[in-house]
């Protein structure tokens, strides 16, 4: 059995679909899995038990297939014509790639999914596919991959808590001020090793902080790989951040995680898992104090282990 998933799209839209995965991992172990993604994104979940192949979506020759009556690669057709099952997230609305999937000699059963736009928990909506094949979503983190799973990152003596104010979506981000002028508030009263996360989209916000953000044991990780960073996310104890892809990996990590939501809906777009939780005010951020409170009931929580 050789199945293939087909998926374009930010770090949280791959992320969201793992479950989808799993349950394919799920119902076939012995299978062959293969996904066409980010290879950046691939690199988290590639191993002998995970995901066996990643293809790199951005790979020359498939731009093909997204045109009506396009040339057809050749290396691109052979690999489709290798698969059992073919799960495809790719927006292809008038269905010009599954038309040109079949036209390459694509073989086994084609299933084509819009990712867009759920009106139900995301990761439920991308999993709806597998009503069509007699499975049903699994355990993400059941595909953690070799490379994430080898890196250790060095532990602390003390709690640690790790901070992504960032996000892709700008529209998504609560300004880095009121971050600092809400955790000031909150955490002079805790004794945690604070780690700041910065990402592409967040250059040069560490020359924001505080210097007391900035000190030994206490400071900021900027470009690392994702490897890299879900190695000190696993390696925390609390994870704060808004609706992004970094969240997301937190999420799947395991670390608990307070993630602040603006204009998304967290019902939709919350990571699965059982240590998440959510502050959201359906489109607004918090007023003065606000979530400087949540964080300190949120850290509290965490710590009674509810």
């Amino acid at each position: 059995m050789k199945i293939l998933v087909l998926r374009g799209g930010a770090l949280g839209d791959f992320l969201l679909t793992l479950p989808a995965v799993a349950g394919l991992r799920e119902k076939w172990p012995d299978a062959v899995i293969e996904m066409v993604t980010a290879r950046k994104f691939g690199e988290l979940v590639l191993g002998p038990t995970e995901v066996n192949a990643i293809r790199p979506i951005d790979q020359p020759g498939l731009a093909g297939f997204y045109a009506a009556g396009g040339k057809l690669d050749p290396e691109w057709s052979d690999y489709f014509s290798e698969f059992d099952l073919t799960i495809s997230y790719l927006f292809d609305p008038d269905q010009i790639f599954a038309a040109n999937w079949r036209r390459s000699g694509g073989t086994g059963e084609f299933l084509s999914h819009d990712p867009r736009n759920p009106r139900m928990t995301a990761w439920k909506h991308l999993a709806q596919p597998l009503k069509n094949i007699g499975a049903e979503a699994g355990d993400p983190t059941r595909l953690v991959g070799e490379k994430p799973r080898s890196l250790r990152y060095p532990p602390s003596t003390r709690k640690r808590l790790v901070i992504h104010p960032g996000s892709g979506g700008k529209t998504k981000c609560w300004p880095l001020a009121d971050w600092i002028r809400e955790l000031e508030s909150c955490l002079p009263t805790v004794d945690h090793e604070v780690v700041w996360l910065f990402g592409e989209a967040e250059v040069g916000w560490e020359r924001c902080l505080p210097d007391k953000w900035k000190c030994a044991g206490e400071g900021f990780l900027r470009d690392r790989s994702l490897p890299e960073v879900f190695s000190v996310l696993r390696s925390a104890d609390f994870y704060l951040g808004h609706d992004s892809g970094i969240s997301h990996l937190a999420g799947w990590s395991g670390v608990p995680s307070g993630l602040l939501f603006g204009p998304t809906d967290p019902a939709i777009w919350a990571p699965p898992g059982k240590n998440i939780r959510t502050w959201s005010r359906g489109g607004d951020w918090p007023k003065a104090g606000e979530w400087s409170a949540w964080v300190r009931d949120f850290l509290a929580t965490c710590e009674r282990g509810v």
